[in-house]
């Protein structure tokens, strides 16, 4: 029996699945289905399990085919981000860096430190993903992000995910400065009961975190609010509007400044938000990875970790 798996034979299962038939995945490749069966089947005798279950509307993963699925989706990443290497180092780049942000974090913790690093590596090429927590930590179980910085949530976080607290953040109530309630020095949410109210979307982390504040104030949540995905949108018809929301302090500290929005302190004790840094926890972190997460620690303000197991301490050598 062979030790070892075929990193091709892991690809056909994935092509399989995503296709949900061997002859569809096999015109998709190229390749005839005899060939694709016969991959599956040397996989299937190496492992000694069954892989896929054929049905009379083509085949379906079984339960070891799903775990290699899941291994199949990373490696078929890896080649991809090797493969956008080698084509940006053809073009004079110096390696790439991946990561993947909620909105908070592109306020200033992470373009400090994308500047800092394009200081010491002008030719590395650097991609910044915006997407939905849930969306960010398949990404980076699968090493198309190699770190990701967003708030903890309320969800656990995968086994194979390490992650570091950076700094702490705080909501507060914000409105337009013209808003009467922007006068007040601290407010409850009792106090905005019957004002008009724009929202994140449900089921989104800031959305569950914003709900937990009306629990713990015993509140009710607004009924007649506008919602959005985007938090441009929300904080764009707050300014516009008497509207008022509950955002994040570091989130409209720009707005705040330039007298665009004012953020009024909420009155009752609540929860500081953490704003973490993930990566993946057996994975290993290239140079400009690991120079990358010294710049975000450097910058962040001084926190005790939650847990820190790599340090990160390589220079980067590019």
């Amino acid at each position: 029996m062979e030790t070892g798996i075929d990193p091709k034979r892991l690809l056909d299962l994935l092509q399989i699945a995503e296709h949900g038939s061997y002859t569809r995945a096999a015109a998709a490749q190229g390749v005839s289905q005899p060939a694709l069966s016969n991959s599956i089947a040397a996989l299937e005798k190496a492992l000694g399990v069954r892989v896929l279950d054929r049905t009379r509307n083509g085949a379906t993963l079984t339960e070891f085919g799903r775990l290699l699925a899941n291994h199949a989706e990373a490696l078929k990443s890896l080649l991809s981000r090797a493969s956008d290497d080698v084509a940006g180092k053809k073009l004079g780049m110096d390696g790439s860096l991946a990561v993947g942000v909620s909105p908070i974090a592109c306020v200033d913790v992470v373009p400090d430190a994308v500047a800092a690093l394009k200081r010491e590596a002008p030719n590395l090429s650097i991609q910044i993903h915006e997407l939905p927590d849930d969306q960010l930590l398949a990404h980076l179980r699968t090493g198309e992000i190699d770190v990701m910085v967003s708030p903890t949530g309320l969800l656990t976080d995968p086994p194979e995910v390490e992650r570091e607290v950076l700094l702490h953040d705080t909501f507060v109530a914000i409105m337009r400065p013209q808003n009467r309630l922007a006068k007040r020095r601290s407010l409850k949410l009792s106090d905005m009961r019957d004002a008009a109210w724009v929202m994140p979307n449900a089921h989104t982390t800031m959305w569950r975190q914003i709900e937990a504040l009306f629990a713990a104030e015993n509140e009710p949540w607004p009924m007649h609010c506008v919602s959005t995905n985007s938090i441009t949108a929300l904080k764009s018809l707050v300014i516009r509007t008497d509207s008022v929301s509950i955002s994040s302090a570091r989130l409209v500290r720009l707005e705040c400044e330039a007298g665009y929005l004012k953020a009024v302190p909420l009155s009752k004790p609540h929860f500081a938000r953490e704003i973490c840094l993930r990566w993946r926890r057996n994975g290993t972190l290239t140079p400009p990875t690991a120079r990358f997460i010294e710049l975000l620690r450097a910058g962040a303000k001084p926190v005790a970790p939650t847990r820190r197991k790599r340090s990160g301490a390589a220079s980067l050598a590019l």
